[in-house]
């Protein structure tokens, strides 16, 4: 698949996930780190409803979207770096990771970890993962450790009849 193709089929996606699903109630007056947020949909529909939103992305190319959401939102911080190398700025009361697990270089045990270090008690994981192995396991972690709240396919109706796609989104509190 071209990547031009792969970027719009992305954005479609994002923008039908977003569209269906209300993430408010988890990201009202809460400090927000959305890892992996491409060009910031997410952040643009509900940074004016959060206490502070960080936008984390290890890919150098979305950074002219940042720099134009900068100018609207003068507040904004990001950080162009990987999950990995990512040293916060202190904890977040909700984690937003929208199909980005699987491309984090670390064993599930080590992504949990960070997940953790990082998200406040009471906050909340939303995370949109496909069914893959390394995927699960992480999943398998969170839903020994904390409380599944919610879990709702990405994509309804024609997406998921014509099994273009089978993700789910989740969302955990930490107890």
């Amino acid at each position: 698949m071209k990547h031009t193709h792969y970027i719009r089929q992305s954005t479609l996606f994002c923008l039908y996930r977003n569209y269906m699903y209300d993430f408010g109630k988890y990201l009202t007056g809460r400090r927000v780190l959305e890892v992996g947020p491409n060009k910031g949909r997410l952040f643009e529909k509900y940074y004016p409803q959060t206490k502070s939103y960080f936008l984390l992305e290890p890919n150098r190319h979305f950074e002219k979207d940042y720099l134009k959401l900068q100018k609207k939102h003068p507040n904004l911080r990001y950080e162009i770096t990987g999950f990995e190398a990512f040293s916060a700025p202190g904890t977040f009361d909700t984690i937003i990771m929208m199909a980005v697990i699987a491309h984090i270089r670390m064993d599930s045990q080590k992504i949990f970890e960070k997940i953790d270090s990082l998200l406040n008690q009471g906050g909340f994981l939303l995370v949109e993962t496909n069914n893959t192995k390394r995927n699960l396991e992480v999943m398998d972690l969170c839903d020994r450790n904390y409380k599944r709240i919610e879990a709702k396919p990405s994509y309804n109706g024609p997406m998921r009849w014509l099994k273009i796609d089978y993700r789910d989104v989740l969302v955990y509190g930490k107890r």
